[in-house]
């Protein structure tokens, strides 16, 4: 039982923000201390309650949450992970953090954080493709992110493509991996 780790699940505003709700059951499940932090768009997919419920811990959501006790909450946050995994990433997401852009909690936790951070791309294949998301993917590589690629898959659009969400066991065994 892996006790003591704690990790970060970060949600992005993709349609498989839902498997998010998977990993989380699975890594508890293995004895991880698990949180959750959501974009905005994230919570039109997924409610905060949903990953409250299976977190049991409050959600991050909001830069400037009235606080009992001040304290920055990205520093904290940032400071108590051994990991934080972006599952799913997004286009946007990924510009973001390869660009530096901290206007959210999430993207401002993996800044100030010294733990590692996995990044799992989940978008329609043609974005996937653009160059400029292989450039951002390229560059968080070269920050020390791990990556764990989408598969090909059915897609939200229809299509058949590389482009979907890495199996939640996969990024689980990775996050494993990255623990040891």
């Amino acid at each position: 039982m892996k006790k003591n780790k704690e990790i970060l699940i970060g949600v992005t505003g993709g349609i498989s923000a839902y498997k998010a709700c998977e990993l989380i059951r699975i890594l508890r499940k293995s004895g991880y201390g698990v949180r959750a932090a959501m974009t905005a768009n994230a919570a039109k997919f997924v409610t905060p309650l949903t990953f409250r419920t299976l977190t049991a811990r409050p959600v991050a959501m909001e830069m400037f949450d009235d606080q009992i006790h001040w304290e920055p909450e990205h520093i904290a946050i940032a400071d108590q992970m051994d990991l934080v995994a972006v599952v799913p990433a997004t286009a946007n997401f990924i510009a973001k953090l390869a660009n530096g852009l901290c206007d959210e909690i999430l993207s401002c936790v993996i800044t100030a954080t010294k733990a590692k951070v996995l990044i799992a791309p989940a978008m329609n294949d043609n974005m996937y493709e653009h160059p400029t998301v292989k450039e951002n993917l390229k560059k968080l590589k070269s920050f020390g992110y791990t990556i764990v690629a989408p598969v090909e898959g059915e897609l939200a659009c229809g299509r058949v493509g590389v482009g979907h969400l890495a199996p939640v066991e996969s990024i689980a065994g990775q996050i494993e991996k990255l623990l040891k």
